[in-house]
C-alpha cells in the first residue's frame, strides 16, 4: 500500500558546487569527486538534491525527519538509484531520477511492506 509519495524538480544551473557538504552524504561525495567534469558534477549534484526533495516530501507524510546528508543515494549494477540510508523499518521506496536538458526531476514513492 502506498503511504507517501514525493516530487521534485530542479534547474541544473541553479545548483552550485558549494552545497556539495549540505547535500551529498560522504559516500555520494566520493562519487562526485570522482568525475573529471565539472559539468557531470553539477548534474549528478542537482539529482541528488531533487531526489532529497522528493523524500523529504515523501517523508513528511509518515511524520519522518531526516537531513539531506544523512540520506545516501546510491546506484545498482544496472544504473537504477535506490535509498541506501537511512533504512527505514517497515516501508520499501522507490524513486526514480531524470535529467533532461536543463532540468532534473525526481519522484518518489513509499510503500508499506505486506507482512
Amino acid at each position: 500500500m502506498i503511504a507517501a509519495i514525493g516530487i521534485d524538480i530542479v534547474r541544473i544551473s541553479r545548483v552550485k558546487p558549494n552545497l556539495r557538504d549540505k547535500v551529498l552524504s560522504p559516500e555520494e561525495i566520493t562519487l562526485y569527486d570522482s568525475f573529471g567534469s565539472e559539468v557531470r558534477k553539477q548534474e549528478f549534484l542537482a539529482g541528488r538534491f531533487a531526489i532529497k526533495e522528493a523524500l523529504v516530501k515523501a517523508f513528511t507524510g509518515i511524520n519522518r525527519a531526516f537531513s539531506f546528508p544523512e540520506m545516501c543515494v546510491l546506484n545498482d549494477e544496472s544504473g537504477k538509484p535506490h535509498l541506501e540510508k537511512p533504512v527505514l523499518k517497515g516501508f520499501r521506496v522507490l524513486i526514480s531520477l531524470s535529467h533532461e536538458k536543463e532540468y532534473a526531476t525526481a519522484f518518489c514513492i513509499l510503500e508499506t511492506e505486506q507482512s
